[in-house]
């Protein structure tokens, strides 16, 4: 499974676009636009970055512009897409923080929103709301769903600073801007063996500096960070294909399955043919 960046081009007077999908993806993505993700029916798993949500109906994501993302499904969930370009968002001081929760993210940001939140179902309404009025492009369509989504950054704006995960100076989303074709590099080689010389020489460092500031911004060690990679992309083949252990482990990047089934029960807690069995245990 290689790393994909996809081109989304927007019409210049309106650079939003939302769309309907229960398509299977097979490749790890990301795009210069940002994205908001309602959950509409069905479940499966949530790759982005080194991070994976179980997704579930009435589940709202939020993704920016540098994260490398996948739902793994069976073919039963259905989403609605909502991707935007930043310029969307007026730039006067009041809306620009607006685009906090997806710039501005301390460690413990979480990219889904917890259901207990009690402005959830405004969320949740307003999407929808942004849903009809796209499909029917009544008379000042533009101008309602640009009004509905401030409202839905607003309330994800609030939710995010009342929880105290969003940085004041956004040191942290420069430390990953500064690391990203790292992680790009990472997903479009995981299969192979990756040596820290030629990651720190994509970051333009010596190898113990990018070590120590890998561990910085990403909160783990980096060839952590490959093994993470490498056992989600085993993760989706096990449930999306009938592909041997053997050949799972060699096309994730592990020379053997006695290791492959070591790392793998170390970061999912279960073996290989144990989750593949599973049904609904959730990739953590």
């Amino acid at each position: 499974m290689a790393f994909k960046k996809e081109q989304i081009v927007f019409d210049r007077n309106f650079p939003f676009l939302m769309y309907e999908t229960n398509a299977r993806q097979v490749m790890i993505h990301s795009h210069d636009c940002l994205e908001l993700n309602l959950i509409l029916d069905g479940s499966g798993y949530y790759i982005i970055e080194n991070q994976t949500y179980s997704i579930n109906p009435e589940d709202v994501f939020v993704i920016n512009n540098a994260e490398h993302h996948m739902a793994v499904h069976d073919g039963s969930l259905t989403m609605l897409v909502f991707v935007f370009a930043p310029e969307l968002i007026g730039e006067s001081p009041g809306e620009a923080k607006l685009l906090d929760p997806f710039f501005e993210r301390s460690p413990y940001f979480s990219n889904t929103v917890e259901r207990d939140y009690e402005d959830y179902h405004e969320i949740t309404a307003h999407l929808r709301q942004i849903s009809r009025e796209y499909r029917d492009r009544k008379e000042g369509w533009q101008m309602v769903i640009r009004s509905h989504l401030l409202l839905v950054l607003a309330y994800l704006n609030r939710y995010y600073t009342v929880r105290k995960v969003l940085t004041a100076d956004g040191q942290n989303n420069r430390g990953y801007a500064r690391l990203r074709g790292v992680v790009e590099y990472i997903h479009n080689n995981f299969d192979r063996d990756i040596s820290l010389g030629e990651l720190a020489e994509q970051a333009a460092m010596g190898k113990s500096y990018f070590s120590a500031y890998f561990s910085k911004v990403m909160k783990m060690r980096v060839f952590d960070y490959v093994e993470q990679v490498r056992v989600n992309h085993a993760a989706a083949l096990l449930k999306t294909t009938d592909k041997s252990i053997l050949e799972v482990a060699l096309q994730s990047g592990f020379h053997s399955s006695s290791y492959f089934n070591r790392i793998f029960k170390r970061i999912m807690t279960v073996t290989p043919n144990a989750y593949r069995k599973s049904k609904d245990r959730a990739i953590m």
